[in-house]
């Protein structure tokens, strides 16, 4: 068994073999805590790898073994309630939409379909946003709050607002014609 505070050093500068131990130290155990919260592996694993990957490709610096155990331990536990938000919101969403399906009439569906054309637009829209804006938008339709966000970019709440606000503001100009092509 490597003890972590020998690999501590090498894990700061973002050493591959450093690294790879401690994978091979902690991915077990991570795996199984964040399962615990999700009841998937496979999706723990994928929240394990994505945690290990931001980690990598932040400039986070541990000064023991414990704050980076810490760390990993607290992550996974606020990623996986994060999961878990998600995962609830995309059912009530397809829940209602299933339950909508059942009631649905003529103009109800033609309503349906006009919406589907402006969300697939506004997601053509959303991609040809620049990389932050887009990044901003899709973090927050996901459910991420501006503060989770700014803590997930590593940037300001303020920075968050100013150009959530500028893409809304850039796609509503987008779809204004649609809204006239379209109108029932």
């Amino acid at each position: 068994m490597i003890r972590l505070e020998s690999i501590l050093e090498g894990i700061n500068r973002k050493d591959e073999r450093s690294w790879e131990q401690l994978y091979a130290a902690c991915y077990a155990a991570l795996c199984t805590y964040t399962e615990s919260f999700v009841s998937d592996m496979d999706t723990a694993k994928d929240i394990v790898q994505e945690l290990m990957v931001g980690i990598w490709n932040s400039d986070a610096h541990f000064s023991t073994s414990a704050e980076l155990l810490s760390y990993l331990y607290k992550s996974l536990h606020n990623n996986s309630l994060i999961y878990i938000r998600n995962k609830k919101t995309r059912e009530r969403i397809l829940d209602k939409l299933t339950k909508n399906e059942e009631e649905e009439d003529d103009h109800d569906f033609s309503i349906r379909v006009v919406r589907e054309e402006v969300t697939r637009l506004l997601y053509m829209h959303i991609r040809t946003l620049p990389r932050m804006r887009r990044k901003i938008v899709e973090l927050s339709i996901n459910g991420f709050s501006g503060k989770e966000i700014a803590s997930k970019l590593g940037i300001s709440i303020n920075t968050v607002k100013v150009q959530k606000n500028r893409s809304i503001k850039y796609l509503r100009d987008c779809l204004i014609n649609v809204k006239t092509e379209y109108e029932l």
